[in-house]
């Protein structure tokens, strides 16, 4: 075991780099002979070059260009978004190696942005080229968020652009190769991912790459490769010409692709267009049937889908004799219009740069390094970009992450050209301890790699997620619960969680509380405690304020804190009953029968969303009593959300809304909550819901997110609470039927309107899905509180509306008191569910009738006398 130090005042990373050109003479001169090159422009991170960010050297270039600008990129990564505007063409990044020259960057689609809504699949891309004539050599492309949801490693979405010796790493969406036609060329690169991982419209040429279809974390079985979406009249789509398709850990199988926009509901339907022309494939990575439709609706007579001599590593043919029917196998002849001319016309993409289209050496380049702690080894497994026989890998620990490195175990010999998957294994560290890996990679005559570095940590670490806002404690006992998620690793002892005086926590849903002089003690299992709900309640003896944290601690582990507030008072707690009801069931009139005597009529308007025109999809029209109000953001009604037509897509955008409106009459009305149904039909791409709530009609700046509440998972986190910046994720409504949100618009408070105020809600939906017939869906939409009235009978207001009701509440009996009743006078009791449940028949000429309420349930019921043309309505509770 041999010892190599590090270098101080270098960052870890610069220092390996540093090693790597120093182990080997080869590497350096390589080094020394790319920088003596001319540029425009040096990128380098460390104040080496004219540049620190790849972004500046782009900002400073040129618009215009005719001929090529050079950036030449040296070795690092670069977290930053890049984007290539539209103005500056002809721009050409050229890394100083592939393996080492990193574009990263985190984005998601749905992840929060800095000004406000949600990234979406297009938006999430780390690098996005939107000018023609762009180039990149020698450059890894990267999106580090993991297997899903979408997040590009790179948008292209631009003419006549050239990819060679590059890396795409990513997981769900990696390449999106875009443009409707564009053309496009990669050669000799590297792509992987999980989940339809090159997909777009271009024509795009892949030759000579690998392909590497990685095993998903999920654990499920099956995947895609592809997802086209080839455009109508458009003649080629995506031709890979000798790419090879290796093997992956084993466990996730691939089609070759799937048609994306050819699909229920997509106007028109996409002409998915896929070839791959002499693939070489690992036996069992592609699954025999080898392409798959998108769903019902999939139009197969309008897709292309073929393979020529796909062969296996050994050079014997795959077996295709379960493909698909509607795919083909084409015969030689078949290939013959897969030219450079037919497919790009006059433009020559080998012509880009003099190595384009030359001999290829492939660069030792170590991908998807992961190392998996077990219970008493960590397995740390990666892939060649590039199969190179005779690699050696070498692995070095230290015990801090800028500490010395010491050599590990036994070299690795790549032993041929077709071997891409490697593992080796290592002893955990010491409870409350850390051990740092890196690989080195190397062989005579190539450039050396040296690897980021790997941590296996079992240093006790707790995490603590959402945010708890006031608590309200009335008479008569505790406030309401609410939750936050905890979780640990690497624990030696036992955690505790302690909250301050006045609150209590519990670990199972508010069986068993404990307080600040008996605090919750968790036990780990296996040094983990598993992500669990904390439900936090404010039980204080004394009323006034509280305040102070609910404190976490474990030895060796940081103490983490949850900030806690709130107040006891001695007031019973308000009452919070339904006071107007949309169920966009039928129309989008509210229901009589529910509304509040104390609220105004009202019918919510839809402000860029269209309500469903019924034929795009059958049996999803404008209302239902299954899906409530269908909607999308195209005046033709076919459910389309996506920016092409005018919509917001996978971004909320304000000025697409659904307005409702509640307004006192009569009395002031506390309101405390919005409760509603939302989902969408078939998608759940970027499919987001946002509310906020205004009492000048949102013509002031006093617009408010409401301050979240209920899902169908339990309480909301704070990432996902229904703000506009923190929207709620919408399910697909194939998910499951609890798809019921319950919404504080203000916390333990709420939202007064004196008489003829008016509160103006708006909710928000975003949908990143590009086809049409994604619908969303709104029903049992619910305004709760209550009109501020004379407590206990409610008599006097009940009069000023010409009734009353006595005893209220009431148990087997009360008494009705309304204006002299004519021949046809009739009460009517509903439940608040809108439901007749009992009738009544006044004397005419009397002005009080008795009820018996022996038939009715416990609850709260409206009562609505009606006597020639006079309607006159109440409430009462049984008790």
């Amino acid at each position: 075991m041999t010892s190599t130090p590090t270098h101080s005042g270098l960052p870890a990373v610069a220092a390996r780099y540093w090693l790597a050109l120093c182990v080997l003479l080869a590497a350096l001169l390589l080094s020394r002979a790319a920088q003596a090159q001319t540029y425009d422009a040096v990128v380098a991170w460390d104040g080496t070059g004219t540049f620190k960010t790849v972004q500046a050297a782009i900002d400073a270039a040129p618009t215009g260009r005719t001929a090529t600008y050079t950036i030449y990129v040296k070795n690092g990564r670069y977290k930053e978004k890049i984007t290539v505007p539209s103005n500056k063409p002809f721009l050409q990044l050229i890394g100083q190696s592939v393996a080492n020259t990193v574009l990263t960057y985190d984005d998601y689609s749905g992840k929060p942005m800095p000004g406000g809504g949600t990234y979406g699949t297009s938006t999430s891309a780390s690098v996005t080229i939107n000018a023609p004539d762009f180039s990149a050599l020698n450059i890894t492309f990267e999106n580090t968020t993991g297997d899903a949801p979408q997040a590009l490693a790179i948008n292209v979405n631009a003419d006549r652009a050239v990819f060679k010796n590059c890396r795409f790493l990513g997981g769900q969406d990696t390449v999106l190769a875009n443009g409707n036609g564009l053309r496009q060329y990669f050669r000799d690169c590297y792509i992987d991912g999980t989940v339809d991982f090159i997909f777009g419209s271009s024509r795009a040429v892949f030759e000579r790459c690998v392909v590497y279809a990685k095993t998903r974390q999920d654990g499920l079985s099956g995947s895609y490769i592809t997802a086209a979406n080839t455009q109508p009249g458009q003649a080629y789509g995506y031709v890979f010409r000798n790419c090879t398709i290796p093997a992956n850990r084993g466990t996730t199988s691939y089609v070759l692709g799937r048609p994306w926009q050819n699909s229920t509901g997509s106007t028109p339907l996409a002409e998915n267009k896929v070839v791959w022309l002499k693939t070489t494939m690992a036996t069992g990575i592609i699954k025999p049937e080898g392409w798959s439709t998108w769903d019902a609706g999939t139009n197969t007579a309008l897709i292309t889908y073929a393979e020529y001599q796909s062969r296996k590593f050994d050079g014997r043919p795959i077996n295709v004799s379960q493909r698909v029917s509607w795919s083909k196998q084409y015969t030689a002849a078949d290939t013959a219009q897969y030219t450079v001319a037919n497919l790009f016309g006059t433009w020559n993409p080998c012509a880009v740069a003099s190595s384009v289209c030359t001999s290829f050496t492939p660069d030792i380049a170590v991908t998807n390094l992961r190392g998996t702690k077990g219970t008493t080894t960590a397995t740390f497994t990666w892939n060649l970009a590039w199969a190179v026989n005779q690699t050696k890998f070498e692995v070095f620990r230290a015990t801090t992450r800028k500490g010395t490195y010491a050599k590990i175990g036994t070299d690795i010999v790549v032993p041929n050209d077709t071997t891409y998957n490697f593992q080796t294994a290592d002893a955990l560290p010491a409870a409350g301890a850390a051990y740092f890996y890196y690989i080195r990679a190397s062989k005579t005559g190539l450039a050396t790699q040296i690897t980021d570095t790997v941590e296996i940590s079992r240093v006790p670490t707790v995490t603590t997620t959402g945010s708890l806002g006031p608590f309200a404690q009335y008479a008569g006992g505790p406030s309401a619960a609410r939750t936050y998620q905890l979780s640990a690793v690497n624990l030696t002892s036992n955690l505790t969680v302690t909250p301050p005086a006045g609150f209590e926590v519990s670990p199972n849903n508010g069986t068993t509380w404990f307080t600040a002089t008996t605090p919750l003690v968790l036990v780990p299992v296996d040094n983990v405690i598993a992500n669990m709900a904390i439900s936090v309640r404010l039980n204080g003896t004394a009323t006034g304020s509280y305040s102070g944290n609910i404190v976490h601690s474990s030895p060796g582990a940081g103490s983490v804190s949850v900030p806690v507030s709130g107040t006891k008072v001695t007031t019973n707690a308000p009452v919070s009953q339904r006071l107007q009801m949309w169920s966009l069931r039928v129309s989008a009139q509210d229901s009589a029968a529910v509304r509040s005597p104390w609220v105004a009529a009202s019918t919510p308007t839809l402000r860029n969303l269209y309500a469903s025109n019924g034929t795009t999809v059958t049996g999803i029209t404008a209302y239902s009593s299954r899906y409530g109000q269908a909607f999308g953001a195209t005046a033709n009604g076919d459910g389309s959300w996506g920016t092409a037509v005018g919509g917001p897509g996978g971004n909320l955008n304000r000025r697409f809304y659904e307005q409702f409106t509640i307004r006192a009459q009569g009395v002031a009305v506390r309101i405390d909550s919005l409760l509603l149904w939302s989902a969408f039909y078939n998608t759940n791409s970027n499919t987001k819901l946002a509310v906020v709530y205004s009492k000048t009609g949102f013509t002031t700046n006093d617009s408010t997110d409401v301050s979240g509440g209920i899902g169908p998972a339990g309480a909301l986190n704070s990432t996902a609470n229904g703000g506009f910046a923190t929207p709620i994720v919408l399910n697909n409504q194939n998910t499951g039927t609890n798809q019921n949100f319950r919404l504080a618009l203000a916390g333990a408070s709420d939202v007064r309107l004196e008489s003829g105020q008016t509160l103006t809600v708006r909710l928000y939906w975003s949908c990143g899905s590009g086809s049409a017939g994604r619908y969303g869906l709104l029903r049992d939409v619910q305004m709760k509180g209550e009109p501020l009235i004379v407590t206990g009978t409610h008599a006097a207001a009940a009069l000023a509306a010409g009734l009353a009701v006595y005893p209220n509440p009431a148990q087997q009996q009360l008494t009705l008191t309304h204006p002299k009743a004519g021949a046809d006078a009739s009460v009517t009791v509903y439940s608040f569910d809108g439901r007749k449940v009992a009738t009544f028949s006044p004397k005419p000429g009397v002005e009080q009738t008795p009820l018996k309420l022996d038939g009715l349930a416990k609850g709260t019921y409206l009562l609505r006398y009606s006597s020639g043309k006079e309607s006159l309505t109440t409430k009462f509770i049984r008790n």
